[in-house]
């Protein structure tokens, strides 16, 4: 990707500042997230890592209002998506954003996709919704959706259920529904974790093309560093809720600063060197 060349001069995509998620509980508040600051250009592939626990995936959902309020509280700075201050939005507002200028890849597509609905009805709601297209229109655009994400037979996958589709086909059903919306963003967090080591690089190369193609900027969300690496522009590391470190994704893998970045590199390169011998 490019998108180091697009952030000289221009203004952010997305600007985050001073970002703080908590969660009121029966032992009292829970700081999950604690003053985190975050940049995305157009058109550029932001990776976020840190271990489980770090608040990476907390301030995805926190940035997009699908945390439950209460229990948790959310308070910023700033949160802008271009012009739009979405700390201003209410529920409806949100839900405007949320698919049709951000897009937004799950974990587990098995848990986010409706186990009732046929994947190509799913994908033509979100069609319907944001571009005010037709039933019978937005179900062919799901199909080509679906084939544009390499699904082969996109009809036949269309029609089926998700409990219906392998891991892969899955996930690539959940990333056509989050792209049916032509989004500026999409957030991925976690979207190969589940996936075996070869399914993983196809879906990663698949959302870096996709991204290429359509302009989309990106933030990519893992706590594997080697796959960060290799999809992002840019990195921030994630621990205990706070961004401990952000430079260029080459920079931070070839000379990391922090400690905490240099274990997460260390570890990245050990699987790395354990894939390569197991191949």
């Amino acid at each position: 990707m490019n998108g180091q060349a697009r952030c000289a001069g221009n203004a952010p995509l997305l600007d985050v500042r001073d970002l703080h998620v908590g969660f009121d509980t029966a032992e009292g508040h829970v700081r999950a997230v604690d003053g985190v600051s975050l940049a995305v250009h157009a058109g550029e592939a932001l990776g976020i890592v840190g271990e489980s626990g770090s608040g990476k995936s907390v301030t995805a959902l926190a940035l997009m209002g699908l945390l439950p309020v209460p229990p948790a509280r959310v308070r910023a700075e700033r949160i802008r998506l271009g012009a739009t201050d979405l700390l201003g939005l209410d529920s409806d507002g949100m839900v405007s954003v949320r698919g049709r200028r951000v897009g937004f890849v799950f974990q587990d597509p098995l848990a986010a996709l409706n186990p009732v609905m046929r994947v190509g009805r799913q994908i033509g709601e979100v069609i319907e919704f944001h571009g005010g297209a037709s039933r019978k229109d937005a179900e062919r655009a799901a199909i080509d959706w679906l084939a544009h994400v390499g699904i082969p037979a996109p009809a036949e996958i269309s029609s089926a259920y998700p409990h219906q589709l392998s891991g892969g086909m899955r996930q690539r059903a959940m990333i056509a529904m989050a792209l049916a919306g032509e989004p500026e963003l999409l957030i991925a967090d976690e979207p190969t974790t589940a996936l075996d080591v070869t399914v993983q690089a196809q879906i990663v190369a698949l959302i870096r093309q996709l991204c290429d193609e359509l302009g989309m900027a990106l933030i990519w969300i893992s706590h594997d560093f080697g796959v960060v690496a290799g999809i992002a522009d840019r990195v921030a590391v994630m621990r205990s809720g706070r961004v401990v470190e952000t430079a260029p994704a080459g920079q931070l893998y070839a000379s990391p600063r922090e400690p905490y970045t240099r274990e997460l590199v260390a570890l990245a390169r050990s699987n790395a060197v354990g894939v390569a011998g197991r191949a």
